[in-house]
């Protein structure tokens, strides 16, 4: 099945199951309710589970285990997801980037919906970006691997942008055993 076929039948199915796509990008596939997959940048498996708020896919819980291979092999955000983060921004503020849920540097796809959310740009570009450097250097420091988990709230089950990120890390080898952080949005 070609690419443009996928993202028809996913389309037609979220219709189906009554759920409509804020996702606005056409060249990859959008998040559906359910459990969605990706391979990261360097070829580590990431999972995302969707579900609905008011038809609306959101973000809920997600992992991925990733190796030192995944280091650096990740992607900016494109216009598409920047654009489709910014449709899920509904707080009143209007002042998110588009998160990489897992980080770019640590092999996250950017220009994949399913890897983004709508994220305070300050939280983003702060203690966010500070918890995944400690990642990275566990990472560099002697873990043949790490698996990361996240938990998205949301303060109400209508909300599309999450209020709270809680980020787990644990680390096979090397000096690093576990790091736990639970971010405001």
């Amino acid at each position: 099945m070609n690419f443009t076929v996928f993202t028809l039948l996913v389309s037609f199915i979220s219709v189906i199951n009554g759920f409509t796509s804020s996702c606005v990008c056409t060249t990859v596939p959008c998040p559906v309710v359910g459990v969605n997959y990706l391979t990261e940048g360097g070829g580590g498996k990431g999972t995302y589970n969707y579900v609905s708020h008011n038809g609306i896919p959101v973000v809920s819980t997600a992992s991925a285990t990733i190796t030192i291979y995944d280091l650096d092999q990740g992607t900016d955000t494109t216009s598409c997801t920047q654009s489709y983060s910014r449709s899920l921004d509904d707080d009143g503020v209007q002042d998110c980037d588009a998160g990489h849920i897992l980080a770019h540097r640590l092999g996250g796809l950017g220009n994949q919906p399913i890897n983004i959310f709508p994220q305070d740009l300050s939280v983003n570009r702060g203690a966010y970006a500070q918890y995944e450097d400690s990642i990275y250097d566990c990472m560099t420091s002697g873990s043949s691997s790490g698996t990361l988990s996240w938990t998205f709230t949301y303060a109400n089950s209508t909300e599309t942008k999450p209020v709270g990120v809680q980020y787990n890390a644990k680390f096979a080898g090397g000096s690093c055993t576990s790091l736990s952080h639970k971010f405001t949005n």
